[in-house]
């Protein structure tokens, strides 16, 4: 069974949130596209082999500063500094025309080699009417109406972006639906690689 996470975000808890994580992806299981068929699952999942690709240092995160034109806010520059990305691919199924189809989808983004990815969740979230309205009714701050101040949103997972301000926010966005995922970086870890953590805490 994997230790209890460290309390606090920092340095010890992203080693151990590498260790549990990456020693449960070392045991996964596969499903075969029968298998999403069988189960009636549309979506990807993890590889087994998964691992974090980082450290970036210091000087890389800046010049991706500069390319993507963003600032990292300090607790995602540790991740980027600590385990930046995932890899292999995440596979998965959606609907095809007659019957599923396999594909594959990125997991947490790899800021030097998956640009265009990137870009393109960057420019999903460009227009901020579609979902200012629905923030800034449901968790408050003014800074998301239109004419206000527009916090930077970096894309770190599918459709979640971390949010430059103080707020410590990691967002879910489609389209016009956007909630807060995770009151901050650590909460969202934690939430979104739950059933990785769950499948560590199963080991014996």
């Amino acid at each position: 069974m994997a230790p209890d996470p460290p309390p606090e975000y920092g340095p010890g808890f992203l080693t151990w949130l590498r260790e549990t994580t990456e020693a449960a992806w070392a045991n996964v299981e596969e499903p075969s596209l029968d298998d999403f068929r069988s189960a009636g699952f549309i979506g990807a999942t993890w590889r087994r082999g998964t691992r974090w690709t980082g450290p970036l240092d210091d000087e890389t995160i800046t010049q991706l500063e500069r390319r993507f034109g963003v600032h990292f806010p300090p607790d995602y520059r540790l991740l980027l500094q600590t385990l930046h990305s995932t890899t292999p691919w995440r596979r998965g199924a959606h609907d095809g025309t007659v019957d599923l189809v396999e594909y594959r989808a990125p997991g947490f983004y790899d800021w030097l080699h998956e640009g265009t990815c990137i870009r393109a969740r960057m420019q999903a979230v460009a227009d901020r009417s579609e979902f200012a309205e629905e923030l800034d009714l449901h968790y408050g701050g003014r800074r998301w109406l239109e004419g206000g101040p527009s916090p930077q949103l970096l894309p770190i997972y599918a459709h979640r972006y971390v949010v430059d301000d103080d707020s410590q926010w990691v967002l879910s966005i489609v389209g016009g639906d956007a909630i807060v995922y995770g009151e901050n970086l650590r909460a969202y870890l934690l939430a979104e690689l739950d059933d990785v953590l769950k499948a560590s805490e199963d080991r014996p």
